[in-house]
């Protein structure tokens, strides 16, 4: 007898038994939102294509010389990130060396220049170095001081741009009408369902992974198409490139965020790479429970960190790019919509036999104070 590879019993009668197939269909592909999921509601919609909204600074608390003076000298260039910052000083102020702990006291303030009292309040003069950061101490007034000069900084005008997501549905005439397995009563509600789950995936990764490429209202080819800004694009100050990932680098990482005016911080997002390697730092202190039956639970897994520079979740994040890990407020990060064009199914005129529609929405992200938030990249 010729191998047929089903035993006896499969044969025969048991052909005719009709299939049974679970009237329940199991989802595959991933589609969770956590970063979503966690984000602070918008208070209004975006009325523009062209979303902007307006930050603002105070004064600095730093400065930094860019040239090499003597203990004698008596000027110095003020910089912050190579941007001088004599419009915004005055007078009076009293800075200190933050490596030699030598103070001064600004006499004159010039254009790219300012005078100092050099060893102010009985302090040492030292060699000053290219680079040397200065901390702003006080303003120190004399008595009956006038009004000298307007100090405050202009505010900063950011945009983004609406992106339009969009999901067609195309379902025959003949799959509406045919009885589908699954417990599929209608197949066009069940495309819809799939396609908005897709959406709202697409835009989280958009949020996190975005590039900016905006073009105005108009334009019929796909080079017109607008993008916008996620996370990884927007936050620009303060990234960090390294290897392996430890609570030290962490502790930086977030340093470099709370050095920009952070005290906000309550996310660390994280791809596979740097959850397991946070999740690697509890191997000291893995807890076991032991109950009746002598069943053992091994955890491994840190879900907040809390360091030097405050407490933040832990989220594992699968649309996040290959070693990189994200430090962010929720507060300040808003996914928004264009007004009117929240999520929404869109049904299509027919033409042929099909019935079809298109689930679309247009949102733009936003983020203030970048330099208050922080990446890192090259995890390994």
């Amino acid at each position: 007898m010729p191998f047929t590879g089903r035993a006896i019993y499969d044969a025969g009668v048991f052909e005719g038994v009709a299939e049974d197939v679970s009237e329940t269909i199991g989802m595959i592909s991933p589609f969770e939102t956590p970063l979503l999921d966690i984000l602070a509601a918008p208070q209004s919609p975006a009325d523009n294509v062209v979303y902007e909204w307006l930050e603002e600074e105070l004064g600095p608390n730093t400065v930094a010389t860019s040239v090499t003076d003597t203990p004698a000298a008596t000027y110095f260039v003020p910089h912050v990130a190579g941007t001088a910052q004599y419009p915004f000083l005055q007078a009076g102020m009293v800075f200190e060396n933050r490596r030699t702990g030598e103070q001064i006291q600004l006499s004159n303030v010039a254009v790219n220049t300012v005078t100092m009292i050099r060893g102010f309040a009985a302090t040492s003069a030292a060699t000053i170095v290219a680079g040397d950061s200065w901390d702003f101490i006080s303003d120190a007034a004399l008595e009956g001081a006038d009004v000298a000069k307007d100090l405050s900084k202009s505010r900063s005008r950011l945009s983004n741009y609406c992106q339009i997501f969009k999901k067609d549905i195309i379902v025959s005439g003949t799959m509406q009408a045919v009885n589908m397995l699954g417990g599929i009563g209608n197949e066009y509600e069940h495309q819809k369902m799939a396609r908005m789950k897709e959406s709202l995936r697409d835009l989280e990764k958009a949020l996190i992974r975005g590039k900016i490429s905006g073009n105005t209202i108009g334009g019929n080819a796909v080079a017109n198409t607008r993008t916008f800004r996620g996370l990884r694009q927007s936050l620009t100050t303060n990234i960090t490139s390294t290897g392996t990932l430890t609570p030290s680098i962490l502790d930086g990482i977030i340093q470099s965020a709370w050095a920009g005016g952070a005290t906000d911080l309550d996310w660390i997002i994280c791809d596979a790479v740097a959850k397991r390697a946070i999740d690697s730092w509890n191997t000291t202190r893995i807890q076991v429970i032991q109950g009746q039956s002598a069943d053992e639970e091994f955890k491994n897994r840190i879900s907040t960190y809390e360091g030097s520079f405050g407490q933040q979740k832990v989220m594992l994040n699968r649309w996040m790019p290959s070693g990189t890990l994200l430090v962010i407020s929720s507060g300040r990060v808003k996914v928004i919509p264009l007004k009117g064009r929240s999520f929404t199914h869109v049904p299509v005129a027919n033409t042929g036999d099909s019935q079809k529609g298109m689930i679309v929405g247009e949102y733009t992200v936003e983020v203030k104070n970048e330099k208050g938030m922080a990446q890192a990249i090259g995890l390994t």
